[in-house]
This record gives structure tokens, sequence and C-alpha cells, in this order.
């Protein structure tokens, strides 16, 4: 470990994301990969005490949720994510929370306090629904400041079904419009359904698609895609030498930046 890397471990200890996105939307398994896990996080709360969620109703769960509360994983303590769960039920009251927590975030000058990036989860199973009330309302009214956002379209195999029943539908033999679907899938959808996040008044800083599921117990699978596209949209080189730093399972990415392990 060089003594600049050395030098950014002490002074950045965390890599702090917020997680959006409605349930189902493939969240936490990407976080378990981010992390290189099978396991649940630990969730503390804002005094820094662990909750135990098993003693939490699943009737009040919804009640017991905090905006800042931190979740970490045991495998990769360098992260901390926050959920902004309830989100997808639009109400006015958890917009303010997260506009709010992210302009507070952002501006914070602690930097174990600061807010680095925001991964926006959008499910393309319905594209139909790929932005809800709450969703349109983010990417139109909520300012993420200097704050990255990154759409993740998860469960893009589903989309390419869609596309092949599109094809199938105009007369192509299924197995025809299965390899046509799987070659122009992104294509199509970069330019019929992102187009419209892609317009709005504050719209990603990057984008990527996952498929439905990632196979924990695979090891060829990975999100090394959903970390050099953080790496890339990170304006500041500190905080990108910082969110390298942290990744405990990726020498290619640490090498393309330069950070020495």
């Amino acid at each position: 470990m060089d003594d600049r890397t050395l030098q950014l471990r002490q002074k950045y200890r965390h890599f702090r994301v917020l997680v959006m996105g409605r349930a189902n939307a493939g969240k936490t398994t990407i976080l378990q990969k981010i992390c290189n896990t099978t396991d649940k996080p630990k969730i503390y709360n804002t005094k820094g005490e662990e909750i135990d969620l098993s003693t939490v109703a699943p009737s009040r769960e919804r009640g017991e949720h905090n905006i800042e509360n931190e979740m970490i994983f045991e495998a990769n303590p360098g992260y901390i994510f926050h959920d902004s769960r309830g989100w997808e039920f639009g109400s006015s009251e958890e917009f303010k929370i997260v506009q709010d927590f992210i302009k507070q975030r952002g501006m914070e000058r602690a930097s174990q306090r600061q807010l680095h990036a925001i991964w926006y989860c959008l499910p393309t199973d319905n594209v139909s629904r790929l932005l809800t009330g709450a969703e349109g309302r983010f990417f139109q009214e909520c300012d993420p400041g200097t704050v990255p956002v990154i759409a993740i379209y998860t469960k893009f195999d589903d989309f390419v079904l869609q596309t092949q029943l599109f094809f199938v539908s105009n007369g192509w033999e299924e197995d025809d419009a299965f390899n046509v679907a799987s070659q122009c899938a992104s294509h199509r959808f970069t330019n019929v359904y992102a187009k419209v996040i892609n317009e709005t008044r504050f719209p990603p800083s990057g984008d990527l698609s996952f498929t439905s599921y990632i196979d924990m117990d695979k090891l060829d699978t990975n999100c090394d895609k959903l970390l050099e596209k953080t790496a890339d949209v990170l304006g500041d080189d500190v905080l990108r030498q910082l969110f390298m730093c942290i990744q405990k399972n990726n020498l290619d990415l640490c090498g393309k930046w330069g950070v020495k392990r």
C-alpha cells in the first residue's frame, strides 16, 4: 500500500451510498454481490446501536425504518448503505425525507458523513411501469447536486423476453425472435424507454442493466459493471481513489485507476 492510499484510508473510512428503488427491484442481491457475501447486512440506528430486525413485526417494519439507518455488511465494512424504503409509495412526506437527506448529506463538510453516490434500481420486467409517480418525481424534482446517480435497470432478461414476444407477435419464429431480441434489446431499451429518464430535468449520471437474478453461488458472476460505472462518474479524483480503495475483490479495477494495494 503506497503513502497516498494510506492517507486516503485514514481520511475516508467509508464510501456511503443511498440505495433507491421499489420493493423487489433487486437491491439486496446487488449489495450482497458488491460486498461478496450472501449474508444479510447489520443495521445501525443514528446512535450507532444495532437494530434487531427479528423483533420487528412485518406490519410494523416500515414504521421502524429510517433513511438515516446504516446498513453494513461484515464482509466489506468499507461500504455504508442507506435504504429509501417506503419511497415507492410516493407520498409528499417520503419525498421530502429523501430530498432533505440527499441535500444535507451532499453538503456535509465532515467526510465521514458525506453521501458519495446514489444507486437507483429500476426493474424492467414491466416497462409500462418503468417510472412510477415517485420515480418520475425524483428525476424531475430532486436535485442531487454533486452526488452522482446511477440508474440500475434490473430484471433485464425479462425485457429480452418481452422483446422476443414483440417479434413473435409480428410473425417471427420463436427461436429467431429470441436470437434477434438478445442482440437488439439493449438498443431498443435505450432508445425507447431509458430515453424518457435521460430527458428528465435531473437525469442519471450513468446507467447499466442487470439480469433478473444474480446467482450468488457462481464465482463468475459479479457487479463489476456497477463498480466501474460508479468510478467513471465520480467527479472528484480523491473520491474515486477512495472508492477503489475499499474494493476487496477487484484488482483489475484498482489497477485501472492506479490504486496500489
